[in-house]
């Protein structure tokens, strides 16, 4: 009841708070201060510079500096600045474009008598918060106006005599920018406007001689050690981001919102935004208690935020009675509380990450339409998405509604151009792939990513060109956590499997399956230079074996490690029960791992008719990995009559269907079998191209390609190949140095022009194949 109570206040109050008269009257910071939007120097070459030119250790050492100066925002201390003179001097030279160091030289020099330095530095940072606020106010999908430091948007705020109202990180990992979102109002009253911005990027940029520079890894390091730092400072924006990180690591709805409650009750908005999401899609007994208390103040104080989740809170019933009305009535009173219409917007937003497969109701579909025709371009591009996904195919994209979405001002992280791609490729497959073009040239990931594998596809196997990596790292770097994997991936291959972890580990932490596994398969490989071990993969490993998701991986892993004593001593009893564990219950490559181990006697001898079984049970199940596994076991193992003539035919057939692994061991029997019955070079060639088509195989399957070339007298190609074989397997612990010999041994064969035939000895025992 007294919730209620107070929301009708709320209401009546915001509601008189900003009469229409005076919205009409509200300035922007521009207009607010019009020294800063006098001519000025070239903002955008200072920046072009800086960051081509800059260092992390000039930008710290200039950061320090300021605290000698005895800055507070609005003083200096004269004395201190005479004192430190030539320090800040020397900063300014080696970061031009922080508006807080700007600031603090036009305060010194204010406060000192130098007039002319003042003028200078009131023109850099006037020059500064025009080109800032400039960005801050561009079109749909803008990327953050990008600072040095947070002090500079404190400073851009003193400068244009604004007042910050609230505070987040508006994400979870940096993809590549990690946006830091600020409400700030003119500090004589008006609008709260909204603005985005980002200094890891900037940070990242200027730290060229980390190891893991260019990777997500830097970029995630910056993060965590400067919320890190922060949280210990006590600010809310970063006590407020890792209670999400908590919450998202916490099993159950009511360890998540143990977790975002203390955040929350100090005033953190995504903290408190993430238990509304947790209650709506979660909820239990008591799960919003003390949510609405949490964001009445703050709304009262008309923050507008807080203002969207209370109408959100109503619109759902989460933690009041639904109530529609009251839900409408908040969001117009965010609305006219927040500059352009954000609000509307925003609550879009919250609208859509509680139900992701509904149309937009009316009241908010009105509501954006009125945001679209007072000028608001994301408005616009909300209504014209929600149009295409509703109604799909009998959608009608017209003229205007595509210069919307190609507009370069919507377009600051190219998704207009990407929805555009998406929409025109099974309509018109050159404009789809000129958009995409677009889209990534702007930076948007996923059409980075798409790019990337197209041309690498068109590569084949042969090494990734610069422009490949380039793609492969820039989509990556934007968050795409299968460029992350896949430029992991080139590392291993290329025989550098330490660098790889700069990739895998931003993967993993965004949830990324395959780099988990993939890292601790390189662990567990020993591989030198790896921050994790054989023990450490094990260990990682053993935590998974109890979840519903990766469980049965996880010990298919591990019974791996158990046969061959790595990070563990040899176990076969325990790998034999951590397969059948999975095997019993109809998984089909835990059936495969336990029929092979079987079939070659790693977890006990003589039981191959138990391998056999197993095989042919997941074999069953249209399996092509059973296929290939169990062929090339046939063929050079099998003893029983026919086996190595179902051996070929299995792996021909799991061949046929594409399975890479089958194509493997095809062209090898092909182009290197001493039985006359079986050897077909030409045949082999054929398959081993095929093989090479694939950009994603490792040295192993080269080496096949290698013997294939070699096999129909391509000597110097099959040289050039199996050198790449034997430079990629010096870098990799995994291959062994028997196996590294055999490579040498072939590579010195096709150099003598010879090629590489399979010991006879190796059939013995076993039928001939008619």
């Amino acid at each position: 009841m007294q919730a209620t109570l107070r929301i009708s206040t709320l209401l009546l109050a915001l509601a008189s708070a900003l009469p229409l008269a005076a919205q009409a009257q509200v300035q922007t910071p521009a207009q607010a201060q019009p020294a800063l939007v006098q001519a000025a120097p070239d903002v955008a070459g200072q920046w072009s510079d800086f960051l081509a030119h800059g260092t992390i250790e000039k930008a710290n050492a200039a950061a320090l500096v300021i605290d000698t100066l005895g800055y507070t925002v609005d003083s200096v201390d004269a004395d201190k600045c005479r004192q430190h003179a030539s320090e800040l001097a020397t900063a300014l030279r080696d970061v031009p474009v922080s508006m807080l160091i700007q600031r603090a030289a036009m305060l010194c020099d204010e406060a000192t008598g130098d007039r002319a330095g003042a003028e200078r530095a009131s023109a850099m940072l006037a020059a500064l918060a025009k080109d800032a606020f400039a960005q801050a106010t561009k079109g749909a999908w803008p990327k953050p106006v990008r600072i040095v430091y947070p002090g500079d948007a404190i400073a851009l705020f003193a400068s244009a005599g604004m007042t910050v109202r609230y505070e987040a990180y508006s994400q979870r990992h940096p993809t590549p920018y990690f946006p830091w979102m600020v409400a700030a109002t003119p500090r004589d009253g008006g609008q709260e406007q909204l603005f985005s911005f980002d200094f890891i990027d900037t940070l990242q940029t200027l730290d060229r001689k980390s190891p893991a520079y260019g990777t997500p890894y830097l970029r995630m390091g910056y993060v965590n050690s400067i919320m890190d730092a922060e949280a210990k400072q006590g600010l809310l924006r970063s006590v407020d981001a890792m209670a999400l990180s908590a919450a998202a690591e916490a099993q159950t709805p009511q360890a998540k919102i143990a977790a975002l409650r203390p955040a929350a009750e100090q005033g953190g908005i995504t903290s408190a935004q993430a238990w509304m999401f947790v209650c709506a899609f979660h909820a239990y007994a008591g799960c919003s208690d003390g949510l609405i208390d949490i964001l009445l103040p703050q709304a009262e104080a008309k923050h507008g935020f807080a203002m969207l989740m209370l109408a959100m809170a109503y619109a759902e019933g989460i933690g009041v009675k639904a109530d529609q009305k009251a839900a409408e009535a908040l969001l117009d009173a965010a609305d006219r509380q927040m500059a352009q219409h954000k609000a509307v917007v925003e609550y879009t937003d919250l609208y859509t990450a509680v139900h992701p497969d509904k149309d937009l109701p009316p009241f908010l579909r009105q509501r954006l339409q009125a945001a679209r025709d007072a000028g608001n371009a994301a408005a616009a591009i909300i209504l014209i998405t929600a149009d295409m996904r509703a109604k799909g195919k009998s959608f009608v994209l017209s003229s205007a509604d595509e210069a919307q979405l190609a507009d370069p001002a919507n377009n600051g992280t190219g998704r207009g151009f990407l929805v555009l791609s998406q929409w025109y490729e099974d309509r018109d497959k050159a404009k789809s792939e000129d958009f995409l073009k677009r889209a990534a040239s702007a930076g948007d990931p996923t059409a980075l990513r798409h790019l990337a594998m197209q041309l690498r596809r068109a590569q084949g196997s042969a090494p990734p060109t610069a422009e490949a990596l380039q793609w492969f790292e820039k989509a990556a770097n934007g968050g795409d956590t299968f460029a992350m994997y896949y430029r992991g991936l080139i590392d291993v291959q290329e025989g550098k499997p330490s660098n790889a972890e700069h990739w895998l580990i931003p993967a993993i932490v965004q949830g990324d399956e395959d780099a988990l596994f993939f890292l601790a398969d390189l662990w567990a490989a020993g591989h030198a230079g790896m921050s994790g071990t054989p023990e450490r993969a094990v260990s990682m490993l053993e935590s998974l074996t109890t979840s519903d998701e990766y469980g049965a991986r996880a010990r298919r892993e591990l019974a791996s490690l158990a046969m061959l004593g790595r990070g563990m001593p040899k176990n076969p009893e325990r790998a034999r029960a951590l397969l059948t564990q999975d095997a019993q219950v109809g998984d089909v490559k835990s059936q495969i791992d336990l029929g092979v181990a079987l079939l070659y006697g790693r977890i006990g001898h003589g039981e191959q008719a138990s391998g056999r079984k197993w095989m042919e049970r997941a074999m069953a199940a249209h399996s092509d990995d059973a296929m290939a596994a169990f062929g090339s076991w046939l063929y050079y193992q099998g003893t029983g009559p026919g086996d190595r003539a179902r051996g070929l035919a299995l792996s021909r057939k799991a061949a046929d269907r594409d399975d890479t692994t089958a194509i493997n061991n095809v062209a090898w029997y092909l182009c290197v079998s001493s039985d006359q019955r079986v050897r077909d070079p030409a045949a082999g060639l054929v398959y081993s191209r095929k093989l090479e088509a694939h950009p994603e195989i490792g040295p192993s399957a080269l080496d096949t390609v290698a013997a294939c070339e070699a096999s129909v007298g391509h000597y110097a190609r099959a040289v050039e190949l199996q050198q790449r074989v034997v430079d990629s397997a010096k870098g990799l612990s995994a291959a062994g140095p028997d196996n590294l010999k055999e490579m040498q041994a072939r590579l010195a064969l096709y150099q003598a022009g010879k090629p590489y035939i399979e010991d006879p000895a190796i059939y013995s025992g076993q039928d001939q194949i008619p």
